[in-house]
């Protein structure tokens, strides 16, 4: 088999030990709000050899977080593993129109993920995975409140903490399928220009659930192909409770507010890996992610206002290739190129939320034990601009005309994992 398999004598008890670690984690642990993995720059990967070549994971999955993206991954393990990594993020984003340029003061965020494979038995496994991510900027705002000193502040909080919970089926030798139930919390609150004010949101809490599927297929004993598909989430209506507008020069109006039929975006990946020789293997995998038809594509507000207002994001396509060598026994390094699609319609842009990246490129090192490993990765983006071509169109819809983003960012990750 393409990523090899070892046999395990472990005892049961001792497989219980990542299952034990992991729901510590989730009980007693209280991460910072992590926000590394951006509202529409396309998620590197959700482990850190994923992250070191390019974010492949759907033909690859040989690691303990691989089953996020590929349920099937969790059938393809022989002994127990765990894995975990911590990234980093340092961003720039700036925007500009024709009054004022500023820069978001969000230049630095964490995420953690952590994740486990248990073989149940000769053809089953379990996957369970614990992963935070999203996204939070504010930068002073002059295009409604022209004061040089108290600028009004445009913001946006979107972050999530989710647990996955995956079984893995290997029906013959060659073909492996997955599936399992996902459940997501959610943060999100912002300050939005609408028409001649800012409408002030609070941070609000929601809950919602969905699911994956995937199968992988061992073509030859060189070609590997897989493929996947991540649900949407689904909270049913969102209610922020009392909320503001805020015009100046006029009283604030506050009133309940609520979205209907709130989702966050889902996925689906084809890919295919390749052995190319005993040291390096490759990978190619596309994927579509619905931003578009989620409620980062339209927000349909009822209770203050009543009104569809657009973040501006729209469904997009995502290309992951990467390489891995193996330099020595216990040294091997990875590099990898992502490009996707324009994620933001220019027309519906809103600064404070847009994501404008295309290009990225990782690379990374990794040291091998006999039960443990351990590595980095870096990640780079090219500098991406895009200036908005609306004009104001509506009553109470954000209007950005005239403006222009222009984004950076580099990530650092880190990982440790082990088998038992």
């Amino acid at each position: 088999m393409f990523l090899g398999k070892f046999k395990s004598n472990d005892s049961r008890e001792s497989k219980l030990i990542p299952m034990g670690i992991l729901m510590m984690v989730l009980l007693l642990g209280n991460f910072s709000e992590a926000r590394a993995q951006f509202t529409g720059i396309s998620d590197i990967g959700h482990s850190y050899q994923a992250d070191a070549r390019g974010g492949t994971e759907t033909s690859i999955g040989d690691t303990g977080l691989a089953h996020i993206r590929q349920p099937a991954s969790s059938a393809t393990q022989e002994y127990a593993k765990f894995d975990s990594k911590i990234n980093s993020i340092f961003l720039n984003n700036q925007w500009a129109d024709i009054r004022d340029t500023s820069n978001s003061d969000v230049n630095y965020a964490l995420s953690y993920n952590l994740g486990t494979v248990i073989p149940l038995s000769e053809r089953f496994g379990l996957g369970l995975a614990y992963e935070s991510g999203g996204y939070s900027t504010q930068f002073p705002n002059r295009y409604n409140f022209p004061d040089l000193v108290n600028p009004m502040l445009n913001s946006f909080t979107y972050s999530t903490k989710s647990v996955y919970v995956n079984l893995g089926y290997k029906i013959t030798d060659k073909l492996f399928v997955g599936a399992g139930p996902k459940l997501q919390i959610l943060d999100l609150g912002m300050n939005l220009n609408a028409g001649p004010g800012v409408l002030n949101i609070p941070t609000t809490q929601g809950v919602g659930g969905g699911f994956q599927l995937g199968v992988i297929y061992q073509i030859t004993e060189i070609f590997r192909l897989g493929a996947s598909y991540a649900s949407s989430t689904y909270y049913g209506n969102m209610d922020f409770g009392e909320t503001s507008y805020v015009v100046p020069g006029f009283n604030p109006i506050t009133a309940p507010l609520g979205i209907d039929s709130f989702t966050t975006p889902g996925r689906i990946s084809f890919g295919v890996s390749a052995k190319a020789s005993e040291k390096m293997k490759v990978a190619v995998e596309a994927g579509y992610l619905n931003y578009g038809s989620s409620v980062l594509g339209g927000m349909n507000f009822q209770g203050l206002i009543n009104n569809n207002l657009a973040l501006g994001f729209q469904d997009f396509w995502v290309l992951n290739t990467g390489i891995e060598y193996e330099f020595s026994e216990h040294i091997n390094g990875a590099i990898g190129y992502v490009f996707n699609t324009q994620p933001t319609n220019a027309s519906e842009m809103v600064p404070i939320a847009v994501t404008v990246g295309q290009s990225q490129f990782t690379y990374g090192l990794r040291y091998k034990g006999e039960r443990f490993w351990l590595g980095f990765a870096h990640m780079i983006s090219l500098t991406a601009d895009l200036s908005s071509n609306s004009s104001t169109h509506r009553d109470l819809g954000p209007d950005y005309q005239n403006s222009t983003i222009r984004q950076a960012f580099m990530g650092l990750s880190c990982g440790v994992g082990f088998k038992f």
